[in-house]
């Protein structure tokens, strides 16, 4: 029972570690587009310094993450909250610019990012809470290392 339990936490927490880096990526991906950047097939985003210097902090701040969970790091879990509440706080920035009309050119597609990356920020910041994935990914990481002398 045990062993099952424990099984279903590695999975969750591997899962979460995946979606961390597809954030990172996703965040990376939005600064370029607000640097005035086309992409293929013709995906564009007017140029937005502010936006781009916040979404390009997030990505940075959640690669640095993602590399600490990956890495089985004792501080992962806790930059990885970190990084999500900034990640959390700056989109709801971004909602709220966009709200307000001031977003210069912006279009739906930004719109539709803001919300859909919010979702899954909040999904893997609330599995990042429970005590299964914080087990795995917080200081018990010393545990799950191999030894060395």
């Amino acid at each position: 029972m045990i062993k099952t339990t424990t099984s279903r936490w590695a999975t969750i927490a591997a899962v979460i570690r995946v979606l961390i880096v597809a954030e990172a990526i996703s965040f990376l991906l939005a600064a370029l587009l607000h640097t005035g950047i086309q992409f293929p097939l013709g995906i564009s985003e007017p140029q937005n310094t502010v936006a781009a210097i916040v979404e390009g902090l997030c990505g940075i701040f959640l690669m640095v993450s993602a590399y600490a969970v990956f890495a089985r790091k004792t501080w992962g879990w806790r930059v990885a909250i970190a990084a999500h509440i900034f990640a959390v706080a700056a989109i709801l920035l971004g909602i709220t610019v966009i709200a307000l009309g001031n977003n210069p050119g912006g279009d739906e597609a930004n719109n539709i990012f803001h919300r859909v990356i919010l979702v899954v920020l909040l999904i893997v910041l609330t599995g990042l809470l429970t005590p299964g994935v914080r087990a795995i990914l917080g200081r018990s990481n010393q545990a799950l290392q191999p030894h060395r002398p």
